[in-house]
C-alpha cells in the first residue's frame, strides 16, 4: 500500500505529498484522533478514526491522515490481504 505524507519542496516553495510503498498492518479503529496511540506503533500501522472516518497511517514517527476512506474499500482490502 502506498502511504501519503506531505513534505515542503523548497525549489517550489510548496508542500507536496510524497507516496511512500510500505507493508500495512490494519490495527483496531480508534474514536478520536486524540486516541490515536503514542507508542509502540510500528511503521504501516493503520488505525480508522471513527468521528472523522478518516485512516491514519503511522510512518516517519507520526501519524498521517490518509483522508477519508470508504470502509467498504477498507474491509475489501482486508480480505484480499488474508486470502493471499
Amino acid at each position: 500500500m502506498v502511504i501519503y505524507t506531505q513534505v515542503f519542496d523548497a525549489a517550489l516553495g510548496q508542500i507536496k505529498m510524497v507516496g511512500t510503498e510500505t507493508t500495512v498492518q490494519y490495527k483496531s479503529a480508534v474514536d478520536s484522533i486524540a486516541d490515536l496511540p503514542t507508542s509502540d506503533n510500528v511503521v504501516g500501522d493503520l488505525r480508522m478514526v471513527l468521528d472523522t472516518d478518516h485512516l491514519y497511517a503511522y510512518v516517519g514517527g507520526v501519524w498521517a491522515d490518509q483522508g477519508v476512506i470508504d470502509i467498504g474499500d477498507l474491509l475489501q482490502e482486508r480480505l484480499m490481504q488474508e486470502l493471499s
